[in-house]
């Protein structure tokens, strides 16, 4: 992975609806290079996917909370089941700590945000903390560029 394949990964994480030209002049490359190094980074699983980055308050779904899962003893895959059949979670880290899973989720309630983890409660304990506001969301660390160079150098 070299500098400018960070650079193309920085720019499309931040805006994947630019063009190869559009990229391509930010990179200093042709757009068939910029297409050929994209599709490359593609096939290597690198760049898993292109979408939306949707605002879930503006949508009707005012509500996020992380739920802390201390999963019962051998109830781990059926809770891991569970977990992926659950529309609310966003994403689910499986972690150390007495906590094994942390749950990201979005409601369009309170009372919803109840149901959700009374499905949770056969399998796990649970520790609920409601999401103020996510002051950094990123796919990547930030000038993650500048620690490749180190390390090419």
């Amino acid at each position: 992975m070299d500098k400018t394949n960070w650079k193309l990964l920085k720019l499309l994480e931040g805006n994947g609806r630019l063009t190869y030209a559009e990229l391509g002049k930010l990179v200093h490359l042709s757009a068939p290079a910029v297409a050929e190094r994209v599709r490359k980074l593609e096939e290597s699983g690198a760049i898993t996917g292109y979408g939306a980055k949707i605002n879930l308050e503006k949508v009707g779904i005012p509500i996020t909370a992380l739920v802390e899962c201390q999963v019962y003893r051998t109830k781990e895959r059926e809770f891991k089941t569970l977990v992926m059949s659950l529309d609310e979670v966003i994403s689910c880290h499986n972690v150390t700590g007495p906590y094994a899973f942390v749950l990201r989720v979005a409601v369009r309630s309170m009372s919803l945000l109840d149901v959700l983890l009374e499905r949770l409660i056969d399998l796990s304990d649970t520790n609920t903390m409601m999401v103020l506001s996510t002051p950094v969301s990123r796919e990547m660390p930030a000038n993650i560029e500048k620690g490749a160079e180190l390390e090419l150098d």
